[in-house]
């Protein structure tokens, strides 16, 4: 199974839709022996341990003790600020690195701060040396976004293998303000350019890294339902600094989110203990979508229906793009200009949860 490890919670960023570091947070820091987890982890016959934070390279010396004593594979989700700490033994041995990275230099640095983007595609290209495995930008599309060409900015760079963007979900709060539902207007005009971009790219044998068109792609190919896409619930668990288990590792302090702990809870317990409930259960895109967000669904009135049924909209506008670009990119596939293998992704849940 696949575990979130949140070392801290501490950040060295404050980024406009997240804050930074979480002062309110109960346990600050990991608190439990390592021994502890590795005894957890041991039980599991093939793990996937993803270090997360707050900003987990504020602990690089706990990342490398952690990949020191317990086999696993290995992810890591960071800022890139501080990517050049890692050495490149270590490096070596991620399968997948996620960097934070909005877009555009402008939009990246009026979101997380003057000059951030600079220094992230710095370290990053400095990592290539050592790095050989899955370089993700992972974007958060706000208000400042234009995602046709934030994401497009990225997939060019040469820097990275793939891109990912999530919505930002405060914009949807008690059903979103009229500004949110202007710029979910462009959001989606911007999702049917870049389908139209990524097609164009195709035609010229070259499929853009774009995770959630890759595998959303991957889905109305082989017609095959998917469970839940992030694995919440299902596969796919975070471990707090205090040792509790919990279904997202974004929202450990709501009681219905937390199912375990590392010091009583066995990793075969976990598996399956927790899947969406209505609209999604009677959803006609329930087998494409998954369900999207297990914390939004359990969580409804966070939102509201008004805020709910707006999200739902930007994944049904997706796949319908999607959908109707299929014949052509059948077309591709079977005429040989680009292998049907690219839309095999993700490996392993690498935390790219495919529905932004």
């Amino acid at each position: 199974m696949h575990y979130h490890l949140l070392l801290t919670q501490r950040c060295n960023l404050r980024c406009s839709y997240c804050g930074g570091t979480r002062d309110d947070a109960e346990h600050m820091e990991m608190e439990y022996p390592l021994e502890v987890l590795r005894s957890f982890i041991a039980q599991d016959p093939d793990p996937v341990i993803a270090f997360y934070g707050g900003e987990p390279l504020l602990r690089v010396d706990l990342v490398e003790e952690v990949m020191d004593t317990i086999p696993a594979k290995y992810i890591l989700h960071t800022n890139g600020i501080l990517l050049h700490r890692i050495k490149p033994h270590y490096l070596r041995r991620f399968h997948t690195i996620l960097i934070s990275i909005d877009g555009r230099r402008e939009v990246t640095d009026a979101y997380r701060g003057e000059g951030v983007y600079d220094r992230i595609i710095r370290n990053a290209r400095r990592i290539r040396r050592h790095f050989s495995g899955d370089l993700i930008a992972r974007m958060v599309a706000s208000l400042r976004s234009d995602i046709y060409e934030d994401a497009l900015h990225l997939a060019k760079l040469g820097v990275f293998d793939h891109v990912h963007w999530q919505l930002d979900f405060e914009l949807f709060w008690d059903g979103g303000s009229e500004t949110t539902r202007e710029w979910l207007r462009s959001y989606n005009s911007g999702i049917t350019r870049l389908v139209h971009a990524w097609v164009e790219e195709m035609r010229r044998g070259e499929v853009l890294g774009f995770v959630p068109f890759i595998g959303i792609t991957k889905t109305l190919l082989s017609r095959k339902p998917t469970k839940l896409r992030c694995g919440a619930g299902v596969d796919f668990f975070a471990i707090s600094p205090s040792g509790e288990i919990t279904l997202c590792p974004v929202t450990p302090e709501y009681e219905f989110m937390r199912v375990g702990s590392i010091f009583t809870t066995a990793p075969e317990e976990l598996h399956n203990c927790a899947s969406p409930g209505e609209p999604c259960a009677s959803c006609d895109l329930l087998w494409v979508c998954g369900g999207r967000c297990l914390f939004i669904n359990l969580a409804k009135e966070w939102v509201g229906e008004e805020g709910y049924a707006l999200i739902c909209s930007t994944v049904r506008h997706l796949v319908n793009e999607l959908e109707a670009a299929l014949p052509e990119i059948k077309k591709l596939i079977g005429d040989g200009v680009i292998s049907a293998r690219v839309f095999d992704y993700p490996e392993i849940n690498n935390d790219c949860e495919v529905i932004p």
